[in-house]
């Protein structure tokens, strides 16, 4: 793992007590009686009066990490149920677990108080809840299917509609221990402004096309100020893929990916552990490790939540909560 400063540790964890786990467990035998497909389920009044059924402490956490978050960006929860977990897969997109698995379900119920889950159709398929492992024929890219250092960056720095969290909720660590989510937030770094910048689409958008084929923004700015209700500043690139339109403006990228090192913590997830980020002010990666593709590597289920309203025009079909593949030029 490179990066330009050892992580700083002053982080703590909403850890669950056994019962509040157990009540968890409940809700979610509860949760799997309804009807329908995930992205129907989600956007029912029945399913809001099962998320509002959350343990108190962790409700109010996720309601206090929304409306209020510390300027490291960051929730940490511990002490989940997430289930039966059957052996790690090998091949991108096996999708062994579905949509009425209880960590399909646990994370549908976390993000509702932050705005309900939001998936893109042209990555992974659509699916509002993804599988992030290794892959053996990923090893080296700037991928969540990757094992090498995966640097900062903001979650979907292409699209014009970002989600405004990320969430992982870890179902297996990986053998040695060595993985860990990197987050940085602009909160402790320094601003660039400047409409100076260029993002391509990231691979996980764009599998199957070669590295000249991938799309590219129009200049954006790295560093904005937030709207009248959220001040303050956010954040959006991406080292894998932003780059500055001129000399100047890239040196400054570099220099802001520096400072987001020296600030950065580091989280190794343990099974049942859950990260929420505030995608708007934090840039997050991931350390190297090293799988082995024996059924027992690291996992992870990924979501995007999003709290504001989504135009019928820009979805794959009306009411959903998944943005069409040509939603980037009417979003």
């Amino acid at each position: 793992m490179t990066t330009y400063a050892e992580p700083r540790a002053d982080l703590a964890a909403l850890t669950l007590e056994p019962a509040e786990t157990a009540l968890l467990d409940e809700l979610l035998r509860d949760v799997t009686q309804l009807p329908g497909p995930l992205e129907e389920m989600i956007q029912t009044q029945v399913f809001a009066s099962f998320a509002g059924r959350l343990p108190a402490r962790l409700r109010a956490g996720i309601e206090s990490f929304r409306d209020t978050p510390p300027d490291h960006g960051l929730l940490v929860v511990r002490g989940l149920p997430v289930g039966d977990i059957p052996a790690t897969p090998a091949a991108y997109g096996a999708n062994v677990l579905g949509e009425r698995h209880a960590s399909s379900l646990l994370v549908a119920l976390v993000a509702h108080p932050l705005g309900g889950l939001i998936g893109y159709e042209d990555e992974k398929s659509g699916a509002l809840v993804h599988d992030v492992y290794p892959v053996s024929g990923d090893a080296a890219k700037p991928l969540n299917s990757g094992s090498t250092l995966f640097d900062f960056h903001t979650e979907n720095v292409h699209h014009p509609v970002r989600p405004s969290h990320l969430g992982l909720l870890c179902l297996r660590a990986d053998h040695d221990r060595q993985a860990a989510t990197m987050v940085a937030s602009v909160r402790e770094a320094e601003p660039l402004r400047t409409d100076r910048y260029r993002s391509r689409f990231p691979l996980s958008f764009t599998r199957g096309l070669a590295e000249d084929e991938r799309p590219v923004t129009e200049p954006h700015p790295v560093l904005v100020d937030g709207p009248a209700d959220s001040p303050g500043t956010r954040v959006r690139f991406n080292m894998h893929n932003t780059f500055g339109t001129d000399p100047q403006a890239q040196a400054a990228l570099e220099r802001l990916n520096r400072a987001m090192h020296t600030v950065h913590r580091a989280v190794r997830a343990d099974r049942g552990d859950l990260l929420l980020v505030d995608n708007r002010i934090v840039v997050h990666g991931r350390s190297d490790f090293t799988p082995r593709y024996d059924g027992n590597d690291r996992w992870l289920r990924r979501f995007y939540p999003y709290p504001g309203e989504l135009r019928a025009d820009v979805l794959v079909r009306a009411g959903g909560r998944v943005l069409s593949k040509d939603s980037y030029a009417r979003a």
